[in-house]
């Protein structure tokens, strides 16, 4: 009579323990991808859909629904099934199917910010409203892009030598709207008006009506006829007409 409940407990053990196994067999076969791995997923579909460098982008406020999968062991591949409306940065959402060996598994849903991190000019020093820039009043700064809009200057080249329509104070991001070419002839200035064809050219002296910039083209009158034309500047004393 002692001897039988020994005997019900053993075999109840038996019953216990073989599920237990059988589960930890099953768990060595699942792969469990969490926050980090879904993360790198979500950065190389986003990444993989806009022509921008990785090294530029960094990807904030990312989350996953749901936010971790436990997958049979095998190939894992992940299959955009919609998408927000394709831009280069700011929020993405992308609903993927999840699959393994092929065969679907589950879905899920990713969401995130892209920023785009790069290059831009900025001002050196204050600069006053019509100051002609040079290059030491830039220097180029790493910024986040995705808050700064279109029309930045991203080549400091392109800005020296030109006029600044704004102030600047130190720091502060050039755009393109804020800069033009010098003016290099103003109203008022004597220059040579310059007609030229294949055989003939002819200069005579002018009075300049309106300022402008190299390749504007502005009113001159011309001193001998004492005629108003349109005339192109084409240098800092000299315009050209047309015969």
């Amino acid at each position: 009579m002692r001897r039988l409940p020994l005997v019900l407990l053993a075999l109840c053990l038996a019953v216990v323990s073989l599920p237990h196994d059988q589960q930890a067999k099953a768990m060595d076969n699942m792969t469990v991808l969490g926050g980090a791995e879904l993360q790198k997923v979500f950065t190389d579909l986003v990444t993989d859909r806009v022509s921008l460098p990785k090294r530029d982008i960094e990807i904030t406020n990312f989350s996953a629904t749901p936010a971790t999968i436990e997958l049979p062991a095998g190939t894992v591949d992940f299959r955009i099934v919609s998408q927000s409306q394709a831009k280069q940065i700011g929020q993405q959402t992308i609903a993927c199917e999840v699959l393994v060996d092929g065969v679907v598994e589950g879905q899920i849903k990713f969401s995130g910010d892209l920023k785009l991190y790069g290059d831009v000019v900025c001002a050196a020093r204050a600069l006053p409203r019509h100051s002609i820039i040079a290059a030491q009043d830039l220097e180029r700064v790493r910024r986040d892009l995705s808050m700064l809009g279109p029309g930045l200057i991203t080549d400091e080249t392109l800005a020296i030598g030109k006029e600044l329509e704004t102030t600047l104070q130190p720091g502060a991001v050039l755009y393109g709207r804020f800069i033009k070419d010098p003016e290099v002839v103003k109203r008022g200035d004597i220059v040579s008006i310059l007609v030229a064809t294949d055989s003939l050219t002819i200069t005579v002296p002018g009075r300049v009506q309106s300022a402008g910039a190299k390749g504007d083209m502005i009113k001159v009158k011309n001193l001998m006829s004492r005629k108003e034309i349109y005339a192109k500047v084409i240098g800092l004393d000299t315009v050209q007409a047309q015969f």
